[in-house]
């Protein structure tokens, strides 16, 4: 597995110039062009796509071909929940090399890759859209901001089947539990989805929606919940391509991009050996429900 932890931008090209994503979702170009914020005065990009839109079967395999090395294509592209995956960890960089990120409060990538198999039609329904999006949090919990939520704050929606806002609470590792207001915005072309997601900087503070983590520990098996910190800095796009071969196969990229706060693990690199098996549990999970959906 982690004779992958290469570069991530070795298997992304510079965005290309006719992403069709790149004119109707504008958080996500803001991802891809202007970059996350992970601190003060200081952001970085997101890769670009692994598979941009409108290539030949041929082209589709050369890339995936590039991104799994020596391992099976076939075996990566098989219809089945055990199929292999693909995870790169990094440390993020900034997008400015003037304005480095500040080593106590590093930024984490994290690029998954991966296949499942259904119609790309299904994503139109926002229900199991939603589940496909939060498939990873577990046994979080979460819940879509209204309109009133909104207006109370002075946010103004324009198209709310393109834009949400939803609050997810969720321990993560069992180390920090985190709560925290995404903004989310999806985008629907002939070939793909993609949603762009990420922490909005308004709800910092807020009563209600608060963006914050605490460290969990165990005290005689019990769970002790730390005091309450301030978070930010923090978002991600998923975009599912269609693949023209094999039949009926999804192309899956998720990358994210995340603050670590000293505090989380004490500076100890935690992600290595602890995200892997996360990242398979909730790429089977996903997989189950496109498997649902075939019913």
């Amino acid at each position: 597995m982690f004779a992958l932890l290469v570069a991530a931008t070795a298997f992304a090209p510079s965005q290309p110039p006719t992403d069709p994503h790149n004119a109707i979702n504008p958080l996500y170009k803001s991802q891809l062009d202007t970059g996350l914020p992970v601190g003060k005065d200081v952001a970085t990009k997101l890769p670009a796509p692994t598979m941009p839109d409108g290539l030949d079967a041929a082209k589709q395999k050369a890339i995936i071909t590039k991104l799994i090395g020596d391992d099976s294509y076939e075996d990566f592209t098989g219809n089945s929940q055990v199929a292999p995956q693909r995870l790169i960890l990094r440390e993020a960089v900034s997008s400015d090399p003037k304005v480095p990120i500040d080593p106590k409060n590093p930024a984490r990538g994290v690029d998954i890759w991966f296949v499942v198999y259904g119609d790309l039609k299904w994503l139109d329904d926002e229900k199991f859209l939603d589940r496909i999006s939060n498939s990873g949090r577990g046994e979080g919990k979460g819940t879509s901001l209204t309109v009133a939520d909104l207006a109370k704050r002075k946010i103004v929606v324009a198209d709310p089947k393109q834009e949400r806002f939803g609050h997810i609470e969720f321990d993560f590792l069992d180390r920090v539990r985190i709560r925290a207001t995404g903004r989310a915005a999806t985008s629907k072309t002939a070939d793909s989805v993609l949603v762009a997601s990420e922490i909005d900087p308004r709800f910092r503070g807020d009563a209600d929606f608060p963006n914050q983590w605490q460290s969990l520990t165990k005290d005689d098996g019990a769970v002790k919940v730390g005091a309450v910190n301030q978070w930010g800095g923090a978002g991600f796009y998923l975009k599912i391509t269609k693949l023209a071969e094999p039949a009926g196969a999804l192309f899956v990229e998720q990358h994210i991009v995340f603050t670590e706060p000293m505090g989380w693990f004490d500076g100890a690199n935690l992600l290595r050996s602890k995200l892997p098996p996360v990242v398979q549990s909730n790429v089977r999970s996903m997989r189950k429900e496109w498997a649902k959906m075939a019913k």
